[in-house]
């Protein structure tokens, strides 16, 4: 069943009905971007009715994931730093003049016309985005390059070669950056976009397709290595008996391939369960990972992400169990961890990432006939503290 509405233009948009787990997706989503959120607002975004956006809230609230407020709900995390809007007048061929900002203040930095410019697509923006976007803003600003960002989403039916077509189209624009869509269908058409572009590329965070034509930079943090530091840790302070639980993301299988990897590897680690595809607002799904933990008798658990770290942290005390006293964590992601709930984290480190992707990009545009290349860059891991000590 789908709803239409017609514009002032006289062109009619069809929305679709979302099912229950999309709409409670696409609220966390909205909260990764901005700290609160209205009734109304998430009604409008979902094509629904103010009673089901309340229904919404309160499986989010009870599963800890944002906090009620009155009119609406807030997040839980912290608050990340706002894209900002960009200008979209230059020149590309002015690139290779490598001209300086035409004018410079300590808050900001502002660029001429001339000046040329980066394309950007990513995914909605979550915690992490913003901050890797900030990131190339600065470093692009050395440049004398202005940063223009488009955001698709996270579902199957998004014509992203459209938003890229856009972006290319523009004679300022002298390179780009894209993290496509995981959506097979979806997916497809922007790798095939990809593999006829004429303006140089580099991939993001995304593995390129087995088979295909699509051989361009990619730069990628190196989530299947960056599990070992994870388990290193547990390891060093006496945790052999480790569980393991993963939600549905673009990064979650890499980080699930690293995990098994390691327990193929190595008999220093007992891993008595692996729950994938877990979502942090299904209840029913969030208590079986606890009830895996307490009937296994492990330690420790390896999460990802931040948000089904913090429903299980939160289910964990409802059955009276405390984080790191009973039961140790740490969290893949590390962005959306609350700060009345600190816990370790292996974090993609975004001012690296970042920086990389920029210099990357650049000796393409600078380079194009050179070998492509694929970086990694390994995340970080933060510790908070919850990971109790057993050796001493």
């Amino acid at each position: 069943m789908t709803d239409e509405t017609v514009q002032s233009n006289g062109n009619t948009v069809k929305h679709r009905d979302y099912l229950p787990a999309e709409r409670q997706d696409m609220i966390l989503s909205l909260l990764t971007r901005q700290s609160v959120a209205t009734v109304s607002e998430l009604a409008t975004l979902l094509n629904t009715t103010e009673i089901t956006v309340r229904r919404d809230l309160t499986v989010l609230s009870n599963a800890g994931l944002l906090k009620r407020i009155r009119g609406g709900a807030m997040s839980v995390g912290e608050t990340p730093t706002p894209d900002r809007p960009s200008n979209r007048m230059a020149s590309r061929d002015n690139l290779a003049t490598n001209k300086p900002p035409v004018q410079s203040t300590q808050n900001s930095i502002e660029l001429g016309p001339e000046q040329p410019a980066i394309g950007i697509m990513l995914p909605e923006p979550s915690f992490f985005w913003p901050e890797v976007i900030e990131h190339i803003r600065n470093e692009a600003s050395r440049f004398g390059l202005r940063v223009i960002t488009r955001e698709s989403v996270y579902e199957a039916d998004v014509r992203e070669d459209a938003i890229l077509e856009e972006m290319a189209s523009d004679p300022t624009v002298c390179g780009l950056m894209v993290a496509p869509n995981s959506h097979p269908e979806c997916a497809a058409i922007t790798w095939d976009w990809i593999g006829r572009s004429e303006v140089p590329l580099i991939v993001l965070e995304r593995d390129e397709p087995m088979i295909g034509s699509n051989f361009v930079d990619s730069v990628r943090t190196n989530h299947s290595y960056g599990v070992r530091k994870a388990a290193t840790h547990f390891l060093e302070r006496g945790h052999t008996n480790i569980g393991a639980a993963f939600t549905q993301t673009p990064t979650s299988a890499s980080i699930e391939e690293g995990w098994r990897q390691i327990l193929h590897e190595s008999t220093a680690i007992n891993c008595p369960f692996i729950a994938s595809q877990i979502p942090p607002y299904d209840t029913t799904q969030v208590n079986g990972v606890v009830d895996n933990i307490l009937e296994s008798g492990v330690t420790a658990v390896l999460v990802h992400s931040d948000y089904l770290a913090i429903a299980i942290a939160q289910a964990l005390e409802r059955r009276g169990k405390r984080i790191p006293t009973d039961i140790s964590l740490i969290s893949i992601d590390g962005f959306a961890t609350p700060s009345s709930r600190p816990l370790t984290v292996l974090r993609s480190p975004a001012k690296d990432l970042a920086s990389t992707a920029l210099h990357t990009l650049l000796n393409r545009i600078e380079e194009p006939q050179t070998a492509t290349k694929h970086i990694f860059v390994d995340p970080t891991l933060v510790d908070r503290g919850s990971v109790l000590d057993l050796t001493r």
